[in-house]
């Protein structure tokens, strides 16, 4: 895994425009995704979502967040890594940490609708598929979950 990674919670509007920039550039622009799906009430400071992105050799290059479900589950949402550092172990490091945080906030399970492209991914990282196919933002989805 490269050391030269770094996952960033956000604290400031400064690190929300930083995740929704990214999210802009993969979910509107690369995946064609309507902005009023993809930016919502979720993304604000210091409501029910906690907002992270990872900095690749101190470049912005990967976002998501992580609502509170309760219950003991934490629900990984918005999840991506831009294009130029894709296969490169981000994905993989970003998931790794914010299952730590999880763990560390006494969460015993993660879950996420993923983009079916995206399941192998996840289930490579030991989530597996608890749902039939369905569709989200015309794209579709199935749900995972990973005890922790």
């Amino acid at each position: 895994m490269n050391s030269d990674y770094e996952l960033i919670e956000v604290t400031d509007d400064a690190g929300l425009a930083v995740c929704k920039a990214i999210r802009r550039r993969v979910f509107i622009d690369e995946q064609g995704v309507e902005e009023s799906l993809e930016i919502d009430g979720y993304d604000i400071l210091g409501g029910k979502c906690r907002h992270y992105y990872v900095l690749a050799g101190g470049i912005p290059a990967a976002a998501c967040r992580v609502t509170d479900k309760g219950e003991g589950i934490a629900k990984l949402q918005r999840f991506c890594v831009l294009p130029e550092f894709r296969s490169a172990g981000l994905g993989r490091f970003m998931l790794e940490k914010l299952e730590d945080i999880c763990r560390a906030g006494n969460f015993g399970r993660m879950e996420m609708g993923a983009q079916c492209h995206a399941a192998p991914f996840y289930e490579k990282c030991g989530y597996r598929v608890v749902s039939d196919v369905f569709m989200d933002a015309g794209i579709e989805h199935v749900k995972m979950e990973k005890r922790l």
